[in-house]
């Protein structure tokens, strides 16, 4: 038997009341997340849901841990979901890791992708169960019932700030606690699609091409996404060149980036590569028209595929 509706109900009533004053995570207890690239994003959205792990006929990109991917193989047969984003799993695959970067793992999601789910609707639903903490271990179990759901800790589920010594392992596999789905997620549940930035939004927009999109947005005030990835932080179009700004990487560091910029404009193509600093460029050497298609690769990722805004008025230093 699911969660109840009067359950479910209440813990998104009083935890976005306990967490009214911090505006980071005040949307957190009315959703649950699903995080993925891009290119799985825009199956997931083609195909109107979320299949688990052993329905999918081709992983597009693969970004589960491997080396705990079979610990718990009935894990393959739901649809797993977060309470909250910005947990270990983000920390790990989240945004474009440094060439050398120990902690580096391709594929990664160079451009996440978060769903956001109505709360209530998918917790309540007759395939939807729960787990303290990560549904890939050995002994994690599956729970329904509401008396199981008043055992989770939600004060560490929800947990934000920094970790103790004493207290980070513990903190940290709360963070984990799964929402699972048997076998599929059907997308009317779904209350939103979140980008991080609107230069990756346009990048899934033009993804999509014709396919119907559901409610796109970006995230604000550091709600969803850790950033401490590299990513595309200006892209426009201005006097007959592209200008880009891009944000390098918070964990191992370097002075140069390789950066490739490929241009196609009608018939025309034409790619160059550079290695660079973080920070604003314009490409004269890349002549094209307002209407070209741009695909901007940081460290062998893409960040950014197609059109780019133009932009009138600016002052060229």
């Amino acid at each position: 038997m699911p969660l109840s509706l009067d359950r479910a109900t209440r813990h998104s009533s009083e935890w976005s009341e306990r967490l009214a004053s911090f505006p980071a995570r005040s949307n957190w207890p009315v959703h649950v997340f699903h995080t993925c690239q891009l290119e799985v994003a825009v199956e997931i959205i083609r195909a109107r849901k979320i299949l688990c792990r052993e329905d999918v006929p081709t992983l597009i990109c693969d970004v589960a841990n491997q080396g705990a991917l079979w610990n718990n193989s009935a894990a393959h047969r739901y649809v797993r979901l977060y309470f909250r984003p910005r947990n270990g799993f983000h920390l790990k695959t989240e945004g474009i890791k440094s060439i050398g970067d120990p902690n580096r793992i391709d594929p990664h999601m160079a451009i996440p992708i978060a769903f956001a789910f109505d709360f209530v609707k998918v917790m309540t639903g007759a395939d939807c169960g729960f787990v303290s903490g990560n549904f890939a271990r050995t002994n994690a179990a599956l729970y329904t019932a509401d008396r199981d759901f008043d055992n989770l800790q939600f004060d560490l589920i929800y947990h934000d700030a920094a970790l103790t010594q004493e207290k980070g392992n513990e903190v940290r596999n709360w963070r984990m606690s799964e929402v699972v789905v048997k076998r599929e997620l059907a997308l009317s549940s779904l209350s939103c699609v979140i980008c991080r930035t609107i230069h990756e939004e346009r990048t899934l927009r033009y993804a999509l091409k014709d396919t119907i999109a559901p409610r796109i947005i970006v995230e604000q005030r550091g709600s969803i996404f850790m950033r401490r990835g590299m990513f595309i932080d200006e892209i426009y179009w201005f006097s007959g060149m592209l200008h880009i700004k891009f944000h390098g990487p918070t964990d191992y560091t370097k002075d140069r980036y390789s950066v490739k910029v490929t241009c196609r404009d009608g018939r025309s193509k034409d790619a160059r590569n550079y290695m660079l600093q973080p920070g604003n460029y314009h490409f004269a050497d890349l002549r094209a028209s307002a209407d070209a298609i741009w695909k901007i690769e940081l460290e062998s990722c893409v960040a950014y595929e197609g059109s780019v805004p133009s932009r009138t008025g600016l002052v060229v230093a």
